[in-house]
């Protein structure tokens, strides 16, 4: 029993591969004919007419077809330099009059023949042989003929509409510096597209470019010419730039610009309250000076200015921003003396800083059971003397600067005084 069960598959397999099922069979969607028909039949009309269009990877075959009612379809056969004939596809059906051989690899010969075959096993002799070159020689690389210079943050690049309709598309490749390899960077389907805009560049680099062919079928011509393109350089960073410090409430700011005069459209104005970070921009201005205002005194604040050209290209901000403050307040004055005499109180002060122009002297006191505030302002004396003071309360005294431009200094020290009392 264990010896006939490989009898049996030997013999299975034989009947497979001897083709004794006289049935086609199907690759890739192809219906081949079984190894039966091999069956040379000499009567069965041959193929007359065989004729052939060439593709760049591509061969279209065409012959009259035979509607004998014997002929159930036809076999094609190729050969090149390096392999004899081989069928590479069975066409199931008489009123078969056209096949494409696809895929083909370029600038190869390849002869055709083609045979019609019966459902029984038999074939006709081949059709006359078929000399082709699988294409009209390699795809021509397109024209490329300009990359532009100077344009505002992008670079033009134009190119000749590709001769062969076969081409549906291009694909543009580019080198950017420091780079060593190409990359693409786009694919246009469009033969007759001839201009594209790289925008995705940096100023004042140059960039090489080269652009190649793709047909319906997918066969890729040869790199243009290289060209070499780059953009506009961007306006020179305002490096000069002057900020005030000594002015109430507001910031003065001046610079210089080094760029050729009609260039430069306007500038904007950049602020932060910290030298490093969070650069805001605060103005526009087609001057070369700015007023910074503020409702503080002390403001401290750091800038950069960039220059706009006519095209809207932008400077660099630089590196080192310009400090810039508001004059803040003084530290105020200082009560040298404080004392009760005659019924009267007599106060003496010093300026500590030098900048006061006036002084407004703040007295507090008990009314009974309301508090009371009284100032004395514009008092431009270093003393002052109060006899509006009534036995038992307690007087609470400070003085306030202030400066030319009206900015009141800290308040100085409060002292506090009495009839028959003295602190």
């Amino acid at each position: 029993m264990k010896r006939q069960i490989p009898i049996l598959l030997l013999t299975v397999l034989l009947l497979i591969f001897s083709g004794c099922s006289g049935k086609d069979y199907s690759i890739g969607g192809v219906t081949m004919p079984s190894f039966s028909q091999k069956t040379l039949d000499k009567s069965l009309p041959s193929i007359k007419g065989l004729e052939s269009k060439v593709g760049l990877s591509k061969v279209a075959l065409e012959w009259d077809p035979i509607l004998n009612k014997q002929i159930a379809g036809y076999r094609i056969f190729r050969k090149d330099k390096q392999t004899a004939y081989k069928l590479i596809a069975t066409l199931p059906d008489r009123y078969h009059s056209h096949f494409t051989d696809k895929n083909l690899n370029p600038n190869m010969n390849y002869t055709y023949k083609v045979s019609s075959y019966t459902n029984d096993g038999r074939v006709s002799l081949a059709s006359s042989a078929k000399s082709v070159r699988a294409t009209r020689g390699r795809l021509p690389a397109p024209i490329l003929m300009e990359a532009s210079e100077g344009f505002p943050s992008r670079v033009k690049l134009l190119w000749k509409v590709h001769p062969n309709k076969e081409v549906n598309s291009y694909i543009i490749e580019r080198l950017a510096p420091r780079e060593r390899t190409y990359k693409t960077l786009i694919g246009l389907d469009d033969r007759l597209t001839v201009e594209y805009i790289d925008k995705d560049i940096q100023p004042a680099q140059k960039y090489k470019y080269r652009i190649r062919a793709r047909t319906y079928d997918n066969v890729i011509s040869p790199a243009s010419k290289v060209v070499e393109g780059y953009c506009k350089q961007l306006p020179n960073a305002i490096k000069w730039v002057k900020a005030t410090d000594n002015r109430a409430r507001r910031i003065e700011l001046i610079w210089k610009d080094s760029n050729p005069i009609g260039k430069i459209d306007h500038y904007n104005v950049y602020s932060s309250p910290m030298k490093n970070t969070l650069y805001t921009q605060l103005a526009s201005t087609k001057d070369t000076k700015y007023i910074d205002r503020f409702e503080a005194d002390g403001s401290v604040r750091y800038y950069k200015i960039t220059a706009v050209d006519n095209d809207g290209l932008e400077s660099t901000q630089g590196i080192v921003p310009t400090p810039g403050q508001t004059v803040g307040a003084s530290r105020g004055p200082v009560i040298n003396s404080a004392m009760v005499k005659h019924n009267a109180v007599f106060l003496r002060w010093s300026d500590s800083d030098g900048k006061a122009k006036k002084y407004t002297v703040v007295k507090k006191f008990w009314d009974g059971w309301r508090a009371r505030k009284i100032k004395i302002t514009d008092f431009k004396s270093n003393q002052f003397t109060d006899r509006k003071i009534k036995p038992n309360i307690q007087y609470t005294y400070y003085v306030i600067s202030i400066d030319k431009h009206g900015i009141e200094s800290m308040p100085s020290r409060e002292v506090s005084l009495s009839i028959n009392s003295q602190r």
